[in-house]
């Protein structure tokens, strides 16, 4: 009986199933797909980690290629390009029939910069590696490109890098001083051909369909630059100063002198155990008072990762990518040189540059 049953049930469910099949697939692909995706992915991360626990320690070894962070012609400008760069032979448009199907997909157009204008420019050969660039219109777009392959620039030398990325800026630099207003794509943006269509015809499609969506962003860049702002603090002046504010932090540090070294050494624990959160709770309170001093002279602001300082003496607290205009860039800089005043406190202002971080 309970076999007759199950088989009953299966038929019925089978029979809903088959009425419901096209209900079901768009549920299955708008709802469950994106969550499976989600779990799998966790899955997959909790295995690496059973099995990296099972692996007797082995030795750090470099990666063949990573993040390579490079500064632009002059080091004050910060813009970090992270690149996954592979070696691969020299980086070079392909010579044979572009009719082909398989060689229009193998070519591609490397994209520097959008800005407005009338008339096709050629640039000359000043593109990376020497390329020529020139320009690919759409109305009063105009894209400025060069010809390559379809591959991403790859090198596992930092200085062929470097000098592709500055390259690439030095372009973009040009066109802004030129027009004025430059949207700037950023290092290695190649734009592919495909089986039916080559990279130009694509890159022509891509400035008429996007095209409205692009003058909005050239209106908003329209007149103003981008820039950077650090704020570094000292955190052993810091420290004193809060270890000094603080009674209780302020006794601890006093009842250590006259302590034998092993009560000493509970006390000096616990005084930086305290004086970590006391440090954290510090630096956001900081963080927030900077960011609101700074947020009005800017269009717009974007809170950047910090960074690591040459000086072990130095903490990045604060890195932000501000648009503005150059009026308000003067402004700004008077508030940022009183609190480059402040006891224990340094910052770092620079640019003005295209507006990578905002496009």
């Amino acid at each position: 009986m309970k076999d007759i049953i199950g088989k009953l049930v299966k038929e019925e469910v089978r029979d809903i199933l088959s009425e419901s099949e096209d209900m079901i697939r768009e549920i299955v692909k708008n709802s469950l797909l994106p969550e499976l995706r989600s779990a799998i992915r966790e899955s997959i991360a909790e295995e690496i980690k059973k099995i990296l626990e099972d692996v007797p320690a082995m030795e750090e070894t470099e990666p063949s290629s990573g993040n390579t962070h490079v500064h632009s012609g002059v080091e004050d400008r910060i813009h970090e390009q992270k690149t996954n760069l592979l070696s691969r032979p020299e980086h070079q448009a392909p010579d044979a029939d572009p009719q082909t199907p398989d060689l229009r997909q193998a070519e591609g157009r490397y994209l520097y910069c959008i800005v407005e204008g009338g008339e096709n420019t050629n640039l000359g050969s000043i593109g990376i590696d020497g390329n020529e660039v020139y320009a690919i219109s759409y109305k009063d777009l105009l894209a400025f490109v060069h010809n390559c392959s379809a591959e991403p620039y790859r090198s596992e030398d930092e200085e062929i890098v470097k000098g592709w990325i500055v390259t690439h800026q030095d372009v973009v630099d040009s066109m802004w001083k030129k027009t004025g207003t430059v949207l700037p794509m950023g290092f290695d943006t190649i734009i592919k051909g495909d089986e039916i269509t080559g990279p130009e015809e694509n890159v022509k499609k891509w400035l008429t369909e996007d095209y409205e969506k692009l003058k909005a962003k050239l209106e908003k860049v329209r007149g103003k630059a981008e820039y950077g702002v650090q704020i570094f603090w000292n955190p052993e002046t810091m420290a004193q100063k809060i270890i000094k504010e603080n009674a209780e932090m302020s006794k601890l540090n006093e009842d250590i002198k006259s302590k034998p070294e092993g009560t000493a050494y509970m006390y000096r624990q616990k005084l930086a155990d305290i004086l970590k959160k006391e440090m954290e709770k510090k630096a956001d309170e900081y963080f927030k008072e900077f960011y609101e001093e700074i947020k009005p002279f800017a269009d717009d602001l974007k809170v950047e990762k910090t960074k690591k300082t040459d000086d072990e003496k130095t903490q990045m607290l604060m890195n932000l990518s501000c648009l503005m205009s150059h009026d308000e860039n003067r402004k700004l800089g008077n508030k940022l040189d009183k609190i480059d005043t402040l006891e224990g406190f340094s910052v770092r202002y620079t640019g003005p540059w295209p507006a990578y971080s905002f496009v």
